[in-house]
Formats: structure tokens, sequence, C-alpha cells
């Protein structure tokens, strides 16, 4: 039974052209769905014109069901499609509901159902049209009532998830080790031939060296995109001034990561980040020549989401702590912070930046100027434990 005065449900069935995507509202007749509900029927939108769920004509679903079509009705070919398989699908769907107690009798009387309906214009099978919307709309139904998801799950799942209409991965770097790896070469030619050698993984992030970008604008994160959609792609702008400008910038440009400066005055830092949420990118402290990186961390307001420790390769050490303790940088931004590690690091110091606690290894020349690139970029991956593997698995569960 609703508690509350209305609940939400979604779902998604079946295969193009006749897929059925269902959004339902249920509520109580006396509460904000119901006037929802009238309001709705008794003000039409043009094309997409509400209509009653009948089991047949003259009969009518309980509880009372309206269906609205996503998708504009532009002939009466589409009328005929919501009006014979879909309408009857989702009022028998409706119906069933009662019967098999998902709803109760008396709830067919106090509550009704708004039910938002895509039909694809393609889409001819009437028996798949009706079959995929009746199981959608009950499953609709059912998460509607079981308040599914709450929000541990979408908490749990938001970052392991994809959307199928999406065309590309979102990786938000949930399962380090990453190996980054960083084309400071102001050469496309160059950039792209190593870009298509490296390997298919998830565990690889490419970076857009600052020389990179000076060259080509930061537009050149995009062509990397348009190279390897599923890779999260690093926009390294070393911001020292203009921080929300700047990030705004990257992302609009499709940055997945955007890097600044840590030796930029703090408003700058501190916007830079703000910004970086706003476009939905992950912000990048760059610790190069900052000599007390946790004192820097310590006085900002908003922490960045990853802090990159560089370490000059000619004062390159083979201990553990030559990037400082990281459990300091962990100290001072919370648990959910990444570290990179930078710095002449190759495959027999892979160990040790792990060791020493680093979440990405940043590597350059090792890998980009490389005769085997693509053996290169494997060899690391296999010394830091990590498989050629998609992460990301398809969710079929409820």
């Amino acid at each position: 039974m609703i508690e509350d005065d209305f609940s939400v449900g979604e779902a998604l069935v079946g295969e193009e052209p006749e897929i059925a995507h269902i959004d339902l509202i249920v509520g109580k007749k006396n509460g904000a769905a119901g006037i929802a509900f009238v309001s709705s029927l008794a003000q039409p939108k043009m094309g997409h014109t509400p209509i009653l769920g009948v089991i047949r004509p003259n009969l009518p679903t309980k509880p009372s069901t309206l269906i609205v079509p996503k998708v504009t009705i532009r002939n009466l070919e589409d009328a005929e499609k919501i009006f014979g398989p879909a309408q009857s699908a989702v009022a028998k769907a409706i119906a069933d509901a009662v019967e098999e107690g998902i709803i109760s009798k008396n709830g067919a009387e106090n509550l009704i159902v708004i039910v938002s309906v895509f039909i694809h214009p393609r889409g001819s099978d009437y028996q798949r049209i009706y079959r995929y919307n009746y199981a959608a709309t009950k499953l609709a139904l059912k998460r509607a009532l079981d308040k599914f998801p709450n929000i541990d799950k979408v908490l749990e799942e938001k970052d392991k998830s994809m959307h199928a209409m999406i065309g590309f991965r979102i990786n938000n770097l949930k399962k380090p080790p990453y190996l980054e790896v960083a084309l400071d070469i102001p050469d496309w030619r160059r950039v792209e031939g190593i870009i298509r050698a490296l390997p298919r993984s998830d565990a690889i992030i490419i970076e857009a060296g600052t020389p990179l970008i000076k060259r080509y604008g930061v537009e050149v994160v995009q062509k990397i995109h348009q190279l390897r959609p599923e890779s999260v792609v690093v926009a390294d702008l070393k911001t020292l001034d203009t921080g929300n400008l700047e990030a705004r910038m990257a992302g609009d440009a499709t940055a997945d990561v955007i890097g600044f400066s840590g030796l930029a005055p703090i408003k700058t830092m501190e916007k830079f980040i703000e910004e970086c949420k706003k476009v939905g990118a992950l912000s990048l402290m760059d610790t190069l020549n900052v000599p007390k990186p946790v004192e820097i961390l310590n006085k900002l307001k908003v922490k960045p989401d990853i802090v990159e420790l560089h370490r000059a390769i000619d004062v390159e050490q083979t201990e553990e702590s030559a990037w400082g303790n990281i459990q300091e940088i962990r100290d001072a931004c919370g648990d959910n912070v990444l570290v990179a590690v930078a710095g002449g690091i190759r495959v027999d110091r892979v160990e040790t930046a792990l060791k020493a606690g680093a979440d990405i290894l940043v590597v350059g020349r090792a890998i980009t100027a490389a005769k085997d690139v693509t053996g290169a970029a494997r060899a690391f991956l296999q010394r830091m434990g990590v498989e050629e593997v998609d992460q990301f698995r398809v969710m079929t569960d409820f």
C-alpha cells in the first residue's frame, strides 16, 4: 500500500524496435497523483493525448490508469499501436497486479496509476509490443511499491553501471590501481599512433599532457575520446589562474579529469575544484615543485579528487618513501582521494610505487618512447596485477 502521496517506478524490457520503456507513478486519488491524473486527462497535449487504460473497450482497469505516450503520435498507424497492444497490455498488467496481491482490492479503488509509454515508430510486431509493455508495466509498478531502488542501491551502483544508450562507458576510477599514460608529445600523428597501440583495458588512463594541449588546444581531449571512447582522459592544464574558467573549458571539451597546479592561489584552486564538480569531472592537484603539499591541502576548504605526487627523475630513489608519506595525503583529503605518483617510473619500480600506497602510476617515455608501445604498456599492467578485462557488467536484477 502507498504510505506516501505517491511512488515512482521505471522499467525497460524487450528488444528494439518494439522495446518497452515505462515510467510510472502510483498514488492516492486524493493526493498529488490524483491531481496530475485529472489535469492530464482534462488538458491533453497535441500528439501526446493521454488515454485511459482499458482491457477492452468499455472495460477500464482498476486502479484507474492513465496512459501517456512519450513519442508523438503522427498518424493512424502510431495511434493504433497505442490504442491497441500498448493500451491493453498496460491495463491487463495493472489488473493482474491486483489479482496477484501486488495491489490490494481496497487499493484498487483508492489508488490511481499514470503510465508513460514509449512506442518506437518502427515497432510493428503487435505481439511483442503487448508482451514487452505488459512486463515493463508490472515490473515498474512492483518497483514503485517496493520503493526500488533505495538510496544505498543507487550509491552502490552509480559508478558501476552504464546507460545502454549512452554510447560510451563512464569510469569514475573506483577500482585502482590505474596506469596513466602521459602524452607530452606535441605531435598529433605520433600521439594518435600511440593511442591506437595501447591495449584495451579499463585500467589505462590517457593523459593529454600540457605540451600537447598548448599546441592543439584543449579540444585535443575530444579527439582522444573519439579514438578511445571507453578511456578516462586527463587534461593536464597545470592551471595557475582563472581556475573556474579553465576547468569549464576542459569540461566542455569532455575531459574526465582536469589538472591544476598546487602552486596556484588557494582561491583559484578552490574555484577550480568546485567547477570540476559542476561539470562532472574529477579534479587533480599536481604537486610539481610544491615543497609541502599536505600543508596546501589542509588549507583547502574543498579537496581535490586526485593528488599527483611528482618527483624529479634526477633525484629518483628506490625506496618506497620516495614520494613522501602518502597516508598523510589521505588524512588531509579523506579515504576517497586517489594518489598518483609520477617521475621516472619504470617497470621495475611498479611494486615500490604500489607498496607506497599509490593508486595511479603516471608513465610517460617508458611507454610512449618504447619501440613496442603495446608490449611496454602490457608489461606495466602485468606488474600491477591488472587483467585486460572489462570491469563493468550488465545489471539484470532489480
